[in-house]
């Protein structure tokens, strides 16, 4: 019977030194390819919640500190991401993306005649929900909430183009409770040179706020579009967060906070909505 054969001492030393070196490599492999996998699932579930809207605001500016200087209005284009929230349509994004008046109001700018403390106010009009297949739905601005810069808009429910239109919207109710370091996922999607297709960026919470007013901060913020947990649950929608002392900051409201505003938009089958000036 043939003796057995048994690996030299220093030959195990080499093997285990390797899988020693090799072992932490491999499950970091695998752990990127689980994150990469979970990231590409909830890519999947929501990219067609993500849509645009677009419209027309009226821009009124006067000189707070000068009565009777007139500054003629001026009408402009505005486009934004939005994400649909409801299957009726509704979608939710950030105010000032639309409304310019947002982030002029208050603010103090150079002239030739000496600063100029401007007061600001617009009109939105002309609102359009457009879906991922370049349907083009006329739509109305049912309610805003200027403190968290969300602004709701909802197909014109005479509007023939939604006839047929099935939404597919992220779940305000699956909401996370993140903290700082959780890895996240942030879906959009890219402008008309890209075909306006959707797209996904990875980061992490940075940090969580909780006053004045809740709020995450993320690496991968994206105004106007969803933040997602690693688990596929909704952190919540990116804003502007505004004030006139210190300027304005992108953050992450809440799926609960906004899920609370949501709870105060006119229902769809409630009558046609006046539009939210």
């Amino acid at each position: 019977m043939p003796s057995a054969v048994f690996p030299s001492r220093s030959a195990i030393l080499l093997l285990a030194a390797l899988s020693a070196a090799l072992g932490p490599v491999a499950r970091s492999g695998r752990a990127e390819d689980s994150a990469a996998a979970q990231a590409r699932r909830i890519f999947a579930n929501s990219r067609d919640a993500i849509v645009k809207v677009t419209g027309v605001a009226t821009l009124r500016l006067t000189a707070a500190d000068r009565p009777g200087m007139s500054i003629p209005e001026r009408e402009q284009k505005v486009r934004s991401d939005a994400t649909v929230i409801d299957k009726t349509g509704l979608v939710v994004l950030s105010l000032s993306a639309i409304d310019p008046a947002r982030l002029l109001d208050g603010r103090e700018t150079n002239t030739p005649a000496g600063p100029m403390k401007m007061e600001a106010s617009a009109t939105v009009k002309e609102l359009e929900i457009i879906l991922a297949d370049g349907t083009e739905i006329p739509a109305t601005m049912v309610f805003k909430d200027a403190d968290a810069d969300l602004a709701f808009v909802r197909p014109k429910a005479d509007a023939p183009e939604v006839k047929g239109v099935t939404f597919a919207p992220v779940d305000l109710t699956s909401s996370s409770r993140a903290a700082a370091a959780d890895p996240t996922v942030s879906v959009t999607r890219l402008d008309d040179v890209f075909n306006n297709e959707p797209a996904l960026t990875m980061g992490q919470v940075s940090a969580v706020i909780e006053r004045p007013r809740a709020c995450f901060l993320t690496t991968n913020m994206v105004r106007s579009c969803p933040t997602f947990a690693l688990d596929g649950t909704l952190l919540g929608i990116g804003a502007v967060r505004i004030t006139k002392a210190q300027g304005q900051a992108l953050v992450i409201v809440p799926a609960s906070e906004i899920g609370k505003l949501v709870a105060q938009v006119p229902a769809a089958n409630a009558g046609k909505p006046d539009e939210a000036k």
